[in-house]
């Protein structure tokens, strides 16, 4: 059975990646895209799965203008 790995990665207005964290846990990688979306400047956050070796990218959240 392999388990699938998830990478956080935030990018902000200029279009700078950078990685927030990694986890096995789907939950935590939503969780941990939505703190950063709160709380820092960043306008957008993307979820990279990997699976068996192979890294995708899985979601995009995106900060809410008013």
């Amino acid at each position: 059975m392999s388990r699938e790995l998830y990478e956080v990665w935030s990018v902000d207005e200029e279009g700078y990646e950078d990685l927030i964290d990694t986890t096995y846990s789907l939950k935590e990688a939503r969780s941990l895209a939505q703190q950063n979306l709160d709380q820092t400047d960043c306008v957008e956050v993307i979820l990279f799965q990997e699976s068996n070796g192979e890294l995708s990218e899985f979601e995009r959240h995106k900060r809410l203008t008013a």
